[in-house]
């Protein structure tokens, strides 16, 4: 036995030992220091060992110009009266003190920070105009939960990197005017922070991808249909390319690409698929500028020097302009030069004012001699000197080295907090991906919130309605409101800490506008003794649709904490999951019976019911029960229910437009239903589909005219700002 195991054992040896002298070799190459041989030292000088500023240069250019344009689309610049105008709006912060100020001081930070962001591009003033940028941009991802994006934090972060770098140092205003030191390099941990952060990104994101809810293809759904994907259903079908290119290529694409990209032998390759997917983002997605800035960063895997290298190919053609400009220029000088005395005439003047001692010989021979013995007298008298001041330039020698060694010292001691910060950076961004165990208090469905989450496009929410009830205690009445009246969209629905913020938001707004006050109250009057419900109804990745949270938790008498799990949060109903692949047929076969025909599939808690109202435009609608027993209480009379039913599975049941019933869960099992029904009002499915264009020019044209709506509502604000504080 011992014979049989010991040739197994001698080959996995050679061959881990193959692999170790490969890795140290590869590892070698790229640090210039072997495995056994690193220390914190080594790491450090490796950090800090100059390369080339050109390509850390133009990436600050490009991500400034991006930003210049963010800001009046997707931060909201163009809008931002709407946004921030209106005193009832409610606003989800994350962090309770930090609160958006009033209009026009809005304005201010708004200019501010689109000065930062052309500061950052210009290289103007870097280091402050960095730093304003940054500032008033997490002051923005601070005081609106609302508007994350995934990538949102992404923004924040490089412009917060970047201010730490020496990336003014070449091709800005600071190098051409004085205000920096123009340098041809720079410490490499300049550029490993940036790749790192993107390497994290493509990273993180695959990582994210490789769950059951993507790797099933059940995550986005149809997307194959736009016209993007037209190649890939040449030779496979809308299925097929959502379930092998949507899901399986990008999960595959988001986890290696970051890693080709730094293999020489595979970048070019890499960087043309990472291209055409970001290009392919921008128009599939409204996601602002996120396409735009990866597609900045790319160059950054490549070498420290290739914008030179690039310049220095077009150096040819320059150079030809170049000389047909001078030679022009020659031309026309020595035509306007014609009839002016020549050089030769000109010397021979010079030389006839001269001295006549200057060109004797003899005199020339003297003067050497007297300068020969004063040299020696001097070499005397400082013989006789040098013991003299021996000992000072001794002692000055010594303060030089003291001061040398010193300033040595504190360069090391520099370089050493600097790689303290770029490892605390690297540690910080690997483990926030998964710090959601913490934060338990932004956790609902999924973990995190979705602006901090890397989870992008993992999820994929259907919001079927969503009821807001208001409960006067004292004069017991109850009414209902619209749930986007006092909201800036439908994000805080799916969360469950902008769920209450909303729900106290709301109280402010309904107390000052409903409770009388010394002067008389008109209409409505309600108590300050009063509740508030909220029923969401949604479904996510194909599943049913199902409450979110619980409609009998008054949450305005509840407790959120960041560090603790959601109260009223309802569990996703995970007993449906086989019912996906079964769901897709049953809509896929109602979708044919003609261009209207759909359906809506219901998930309910037992003990809980539904009250819903069939509007006039949906015709034919009928409930069927998949699973569950339920009791059904049509309308007789308005707001009056009538006798009870109770269905079981397969049971149906046909509905009138335009009245109301309720659907109670009995028996201790949830229950499952569907609606099928005709809706007129509803666009042609063919009409419906993505429009096959690019519309590029529709796009520039849009943001530009953003730019000059966001620069108009800064100037006035500011003017009007002025004047009040004239008056």
């Amino acid at each position: 036995m011992c014979k049989n195991l010991f040739v197994p054992c001698i080959k996995i040896r050679t061959w881990a030992v193959s692999l170790y002298t490969s890795l140290d070799g590869k590892f070698q190459e790229q640090f210039d220091f072997r495995l056994k041989e690193v220390t914190f030292k080594k790491l450090t000088d490796y950090l800090h060992k100059p390369v080339d500023s050109s390509s850390l240069a133009v990436t600050r250019i490009l991500f400034g110009l991006a930003m210049l344009f963010d800001i009046p689309d997707e931060r909201g610049g163009a809008v931002m009266e709407k946004r921030w105008g209106d005193p009832t709006m409610c606003h989800f912060p994350l962090i309770h003190i930090v609160k958006a100020i009033p209009m026009p001081f809005m304005a201010i930070v708004y200019a501010a920070l689109w000065l930062g962001a052309l500061g950052i591009t210009l290289g103007y003033k870097y280091r402050l105009s960095a730093t304003i940028f940054t500032f008033c941009y997490w002051y923005l991802f601070l005081i609106e939960k609302s508007y994350w994006n995934n990538h949102s934090y992404l923004f924040g972060v490089v412009a917060l990197l970047l201010a730490t770098t020496e990336a003014n140092c070449y091709w800005s205003l600071d190098s051409h005017m004085g205000i920096s030191r123009r340098k041809e390099t720079v410490p490499y941990w300049n550029y490993f922070i940036l790749k790192y952060q993107f390497f994290i990104l493509y990273f993180m994101a695959g990582l994210k991808k490789g769950t059951a809810e993507w790797l099933t293809g059940y995550s986005v759904q149809n997307l194959s249909e736009h016209w993007v994907f037209s190649p890939f259903k040449l030779f496979l079908t809308v299925a097929q390319t959502d379930f092998l290119i949507v899901h399986w290529f990008v999960f595959a694409f988001d986890i290696s690409v970051a890693i080709w990209m730094m293999w020489s032998r595979t970048r070019n390759v890499a960087m043309i698929f990472c291209a055409l997917f970001h290009l392919m983002n921008s128009r599939l997605f409204r996601i602002g500028m996120f396409p735009w800035v990866c597609l900045a960063t790319m160059p950054l895997f490549y070498s420290f020097d290739w914008p030179k290298i690039i310049m220095c190919y077009a150096e040819k053609p320059v150079s030809k302009v170049k000389g047909g400009i001078c030679k022009y220029l020659n031309k026309f000088k020595r035509h306007t030069t014609s009839g002016s005395k020549s050089n030769a005439t000109v010397i021979t003047k010079v030389y006839d004012n001269k001295p006549k001692e200057l060109f004797d010989n003899d005199k020339i021979n003297e003067r050497n001699a007297e300068d020969l013995e004063e040299k020696i007298d001097n070499q005397e008298v400082g013989a006789e000197e040098e013991n003299t001041f021996e000992t000072k330039d001794n002692e000055i020698f010594d303060v030089k080295n003291n001061s040398a060694k010193s300033s040595e010292d504190d360069g090391d001691r520099r370089k050493y907090i600097t790689f303290t910060f770029v490892v605390f950076h690297v540690l910080s961004q690997a483990f926030l991906p998964y710090s959601h165990f913490i934060t338990k208090g932004y956790n609902n469905w999924t973990n995190g919130l979705y602006g901090y989450s890397w989870d992008m496009m993992v999820h994929t929410w259907e919001i079927e309605s969503v009821i807001v009830k208001v409960v006067d205690n004292e004069n017991k009445e109850e009414f209902y409101v619209d749930p986007y009246i006092y909201s800036p969209n439908d994000r805080w629905t799916r969360h469950g800490d902008m769920v209450h913020q909303y729900a106290r938001c709301l109280k402010d707004n309904l107390l000052k506008k409903f409770v009388p006050n010394k002067r008389s109250s008109r209409g409505k009057v309600i108590s300050k003794n009063i509740s508030i419900y909220v029923d969401v109804w949604c479904s996510m990745n194909g599943r049913f649709t199902q409450r979110m949270f619980d409609p009998k938790t008054d949450l305005l008498n509840t407790f959120w904490s960041p560090f603790e799990p959601i109260s009223y949060l309802m569990p996703l109903l995970d007993e449906a999951l086989p019912w996906r692949s079964l769901l897709h047929e049953i809509k896929e076969d109602v979708h044919s019976w003609n261009n209207y025909s759909d359906v809506t599939f219901i998930a309910d808690f037992p003990d809980y019911y539904q009250e819903k109202f069939i509007p006039m435009e949906l015709t034919n609608v009928t409930m069927t029960i998949l699973e569950g027993v339920v009791a059904f209480e049509p309308e007789v009379k308005k707001f009056l229910q009538g006798q009870s039913y109770k269905l079981n599975k397969g049971n149906r049941v046909k509905l009138d437009s335009g009245t109301f019933h309720r659907v109670l869960t009995i028996e201790t099992k949830p229950a499952f239903y569907m609606y099928t029904f005709t809706n007129s009002s509803e666009p042609n499915i063919e009409d419906s589909k993505f429009n096959p264009k690019l519309p590029v020019g529709e796009e520039l044209t849009r943001r530009f005219n953003n730019m000059i709506k966001f620069a108009k509502i800064v100037v006035s604000n500011i003017i009007s700002m002025f004047f009040q504080r004239c008056q």
